[in-house]
Parts: C-alpha cells; structure tokens; sequence
C-alpha cells in the first residue's frame, strides 16, 4: 500500500501522493486489459476505449473531487477493512436505517460496498479517487458479460460507447456505490430474465444490502416474471397489474409512510427544511400513480435545462438517450412483448420513486442512471438477440467481436 495508516486519506492537493497512487492502479489496469487482449477477451478497439476511460480518472480527478464528499465515506470503510478485518469505525458498521412504528430495517450502506471494493486488489487504496479504478474494473466486467449476450456487431458497438456516455463515465470515476449497485442490478436482471431462481434470489438480497428501495422496486420484476410468469404472455402480464395494483393499495399508508420518511430525510441532509419546518407529505397513492407519466418525465428530463454545470452536461444527455431509446425501441418493436413491458415499467418505477423522494438534482441524477441504463441495456440485448442480418460499417469496424 502507498499510504500512511496514520492519514485519513489523501486528496488530488497532495499531488506527488496522488500521482504515485493512482498511476500505479492505472499500470495494474492496463496488466487487466493487456491480459484481456492476449486471450482474445477484448479486442483493440475495446482495450484503447477502456484504458481511456482508466485514464480518464486522473484527468477528471481534479474537477470533480469535491463534489461527491460521500467518496471519502466509502474508502475509509475499506480501508478499515483491510487494516482491522472488521468495521471499527462507526459509519462502517450496520445501523438501522429507519426506524419508526410502521417499519425499520438495517442499513449496509457502506460496509457491504467496502467488501465488494476490497475483492480487487488494486495497488493503492491512499486517495480519495482510488475507489474509482475498481468501479472501473467491475464495470469492466459487467461489459463483457452483457457483450457476450449480444450476437448483433452494430449492437456490441452501441454498448461499448453506452458505457462511455458522460453520465457513467462521470460516476464510475468516483469511489460511490452506484456503480456497484447498477451491476447488482444488471445481473439481477439477467438472472431473473433466465429464470433462475437460487441466483436471483441472492442477488435480491445483494441489491437490498446495498440499496433496500431498489431492491424493493425489483420485486416488481421478479414476482412478475417468477412468480406470474407475466413475461410468457399480455394476459398473464394483465392479472399481475391487477393484483399488484391492489396489493400496494391494500398496503397504501405503509408504502407513504417509507416514502415520507425517506423524502424528509433527504431533505434534511440537505438543509433544504423550509423555514416554517413544516413539509408537505404525500397522502395519496392514487394521485402518485396518476401523475406517473408526467412525473416519468420530469424524471427522464432531470435536471432540464439550464446553464449550470448539471444542466449542460446532463440535459443534452437525456434528450440523446431518449431519442435512442426511442430510435431501438421502433426498430426492434421492443414492446411487442410482454417482459419487455415489466422490465420498462420496473425501471419507471425506480425513476420515478427516486424523483419524488430526492430533491436534490445532484443525488437524484446518480440514483436515475441505475435504472436508466439498465432500460438502455436490456434494449440492446433484446436487439442484439433479435437482429441477425450482416454487420455495418459501423460494427466491422470492431474487427469482429
């Protein structure tokens, strides 16, 4: 390790530190990707892309360091991990996340992450943009294995440059959890699709040991599929809304209640309580899903436009991927089938919970992308097992994944 156990952690201020550091986890991802090439894993193209976008953490680390504070969080956890081979630091350890007379639940929130960091062992875990590199090498991998999936040259090419779209590029050059949890989510995706059982079934309480409410979400898609098959036909997909619907308003007081919580206490981390602390609660599940659609796309459309650094880079991004989601969706005819129906509405489900419990454009942007994307990846995977006409231009140029 290059750090001293008696600091912290170290900052992009500390510029030899930080160099020395985060060059040496560069050097070990480029060994990853050489091996990779060397074995025909990955081709030329996908090596110069992903060292790129290793690269591309020392080059961003300056601009963006201070605006996720959480990093800091999360890279004390696995070092105290690795140093004491159990959580001593109070933030580190399970807490209970909430806790009041309708519901309570334990919070992994930074300990089940640390585990999953200190899997890697990457060189140096001394500053606050080391936690990055293993983001980057996970999401490696779930490339791979979402390529793999896919037969169509064209379709392998779009996913490649998916993954280098500003929003992931932006959050898997930090040390935060949501890489982490938009791969959980990927092959809980998958598992579920596959229809099996035992995997998806630990992958649910994966995803709910790191983020609960999407794990919550999820439960959407799973029962739909593996429980009332609603994948296999319209019917069948008809009978679960019903009985979901009627479920969650059986359920109606409990379900705001998670929700209020939840919202007051973003707010409050925030220091967004307005003065009179008084905060408007929802009462009404009925008028929540009535305005889904209008809510879907504000949430879609987040942070809209402007000229903050938020709006300019995210807005133009969100009509780029809503005009392809688009584009896929009319050519594959993505919607003739009914899974294809629960895996959208479970996505608009988690974007627009997420929306009405976050107000703060920022937190809110890195919770949507773990649903954005995974609509985006399974819209490729569907394309890519239903196209099986003669590469493009645009795909030989990949010299034949």
């Amino acid at each position: 390790m290059l750090y001293n156990s008696s600091v912290d952690l170290y900052f992009v201020d500390s510029v030899l530190i930080f160099l020395l550091s985060e060059v040496s986890n560069l050097f070990f991802c480029a060994i990853i990707l050489l091996l990779l090439f060397y074995f025909k894993t990955l081709n030329l193209t996908e090596v110069i892309f992903w060292f790129g976008g290793f690269a591309s953490i020392i080059i961003m680390a300056p601009f963006i360091q201070d605006l996720f504070p959480d990093s800091g969080g999360y890279l004390r956890c696995v070092r105290d991990l690795k140093d004491n081979l159990s959580f001593d630091e109070i933030g580190c350890q399970a807490s209970i996340a909430a806790e009041s007379e309708s519901f309570q639940f334990l919070n992994f929130k930074r300990s089940v992450p640390a585990v999953y960091y200190s899997i890697i062992p990457i060189p140096s875990i001394s500053t606050i943009m080391s936690l990055a590199f293993i983001n980057k090498i996970y999401l490696l991998f779930l490339y791979i294995f979402l390529r793999n999936r896919i037969n169509n040259n064209e379709m392998k090419f779009y996913l490649l440059l998916l993954f280098f779209f500003p929003t992931i590029l932006l959050y898997s050059t930090t040390g935060l959890r949501e890489i982490l949890i938009l791969i959980v989510q990927s092959f809980l995706l998958i598992t579920i699709i596959e229809r099996k059982w035992i995997p998806s079934i630990v992958l649910i309480f994966l995803l709910a040991s790191v983020k609960t409410q999407n794990a919550a979400v999820f439960l959407i898609l799973f029962s739909g599929t593996l429980i009332f098959r609603s994948d296999k036909s319209f019917s069948y997909l008809f009978v679960f809304s019903i009985l979901f619907c009627l479920t969650v308003f059986t359920y109606e007081r409990e379900i705001l209640d998670v929700i209020n919580y939840f919202r007051i206490g973003f707010l409050k981390e925030n220091y967004m309580i307005p003065l009179s602390g008084i905060v408007i609660e929802y009462e009404s599940i009925l008028s929540l899903m009535i305005n889904s659609p209008l809510l879907f796309l504000k949430g879609i459309f987040s942070p809209g436009f402007g000229m903050s650094g938020l709006n300019i880079i995210f807005f133009p991004e969100s009509i780029l991927y809503v005009a392809l989601f688009i584009w896929g969706a009319k050519r594959s005819n993505y919607f003739s089938e009914s899974l294809n129906w629960l895996v959208f509405i479970t996505g608009l489900v988690g974007i627009i919970l997420n929306l009405i419990v976050v107000d703060n454009d920022s937190t809110y942007l890195r919770y949507r992308f773990t649903f954005t994307y995974l609509l985006m990846f399974h819209l490729l995977l569907f394309m890519g097992k239903k196209e099986t006409k003669q590469p493009t231009e645009i795909g030989k140029t990949l010299h034949q994944f």
